[in-house]
């Protein structure tokens, strides 16, 4: 194929490539190569994932998510909201719609500019509360799976956390394999109030900190309420908007779990040869 149709789409920061494969237009590419070249800044598109929207005979879609890095994601939540509106407005699904991923069947609900979508239940047995460990300047920390792994820190100041501190702290940790054997993504947060979190993100797959990242607020917004620290619905501050956060907190799971937050169409057109070759 000599040119790929797409939209380019934004969810609070993270921007995303997305391309109808039900089809299989992507069949005869070599998506690893394909998906690092077309998401390089600069020299191409420029993303922070890709994503391909396909058949699924179990509901409305499956959702196959890209790092920038060319690895295959088990979820995104911010790419969540974003492929539901795609699938909204190519008439691959009706305003409320499930879809299919490495993670697990997702609920979405298109509201305007905002999209609303519903987690599976996560299992206390996937959240490690207080948990120790020497890396450098860091010993305190949370962990929990929502979709992907994620590590949660507090800080006294994110907003003035140097960046380099940030990139090398979360890339240590991020590649600390003995405790993390699939690595995971890192959350820098600050409560502010039982209502309000401020949250910096170090992204697997991105190797760096983006904007917002759907889950990381998600599993901090969870954590924090275990630990007493807030209520549901939570304010998630992110360095590009707020995402909210609901959540009901049971005995052995986490359900009713909502991440709420705009997606939007920035481009639309096709991926010519010179953004892949």
């Amino acid at each position: 194929m000599e040119k790929v149709p797409f939209m380019k789409m934004n969810g609070c920061g993270n921007d995303f490539v997305v391309i109808d494969n039900r089809e299989g237009i992507m069949q005869h590419f070599d998506l690893y190569k394909f998906i690092r070249r077309v998401c390089a800044r600069r020299t191409s598109i420029g993303a922070d994932g890709l994503m391909l929207l396909e058949k699924s005979n179990k509901v409305d879609f499956k959702m196959r998510y890209f790092n920038a890095d060319g690895s295959e994601g088990e979820m995104c939540g911010n790419g969540a909201r974003c492929i539901s509106k795609f699938a909204y407005l190519i008439g691959a699904a009706q305003k409320q719609m499930q879809f299919e991923t490495m993670a697990g069947i997702y609920e979405s609900q298109i509201n305007g500019e905002n999209v609303k979508v519903k987690f599976p239940p996560v299992l206390m047995k996937n959240i490690q509360l207080n948990r120790r460990h020497d890396f450098g300047q860091v010993n305190d920390f949370h962990f929990a799976i929502v979709g992907v792994p994620h590590v949660v820190i507090y800080c006294d100041d994110v907003d003035n956390m140097e960046y380099k501190e940030l990139y090398n702290l979360g890339k240590k940790i991020r590649n600390s394999l003995d405790v993390f054997p699939e690595g995971t993504n890192v959350n820098f947060v600050q409560y502010v109030d039982e209502s309000n979190i401020k949250i910096r993100t170090y992204e697997r797959g991105v190797e760096d900190e983006t904007f917002a990242c759907g889950t990381g607020s998600t599993a901090s917004a969870v954590i924090s309420g275990l630990l007493g620290k807030v209520k549901s619905p939570v304010n998630m501050h992110t360095r590009a908007g707020i995402l909210k956060i609901y959540f009901n907190l049971g005995k052995d799971l986490i359900d009713d779990i909502y991440l709420e937050g705009d997606a939007r169409v920035v481009a639309e057109g096709y991926i010519l040869p010179d953004a892949w070759k």
